[in-house]
């Protein structure tokens, strides 16, 4: 940041009053939304229940353990938006890293072999499933 604003100064030192000014403008404007970006990346929109949730599903060890996590999350996701909701999911191989169709048999037949990209409040978090009955949950079984 030290580094732009002295190459800015640079440039500043050769041009007119009115361009400078909209250069430093356009600087700090530039910094602001910047700054904005880091904000909401590193901002949380989970409530604790969810996360909670979502840390016990990667905690657990066994494939009904993991799939009792699972409707925990589904629960608390339902308690903190007011209604069941099923949030948007998406699959991929795991050793190609090939998109895969939620309806594809190969997910349901060797679900370990695939990891799901969770999509909630504009986080992505990723899950590995042990076994069909992790995902059933999230397919509604």
């Amino acid at each position: 940041m030290k580094l732009a604003l002295a190459s800015v100064g640079l440039i500043l030192r050769d041009m007119t009053i009115k361009a400078r000014l909209l250069c430093l403008c356009l600087a700090a404007f530039s910094a602001v939304v910047i700054a904005g970006e880091g904000q909401a990346q590193t901002a949380s929109t989970l409530t604790a229940p969810v996360q909670s949730a979502w840390t016990r599903i990667r905690a657990a060890l066994t494939p009904e353990q993991q799939a009792n996590e699972v409707r925990g999350f589904l629960s608390a996701l339902a308690s903190a938006e007011g209604r069941p909701t099923l949030p948007p999911l998406d699959a991929r191989d795991i050793a190609s890293g090939r998109a895969v169709s939620l309806d594809d048999p190969a997910l349901l037949q060797r679900p370990q072999a695939h990891e799901i990209t969770v999509t909630v409040g504009g986080q992505f978090m990723i899950f590995r499933p042990l076994s069909r009955a992790s995902l059933e949950p999230f397919f509604g079984r």
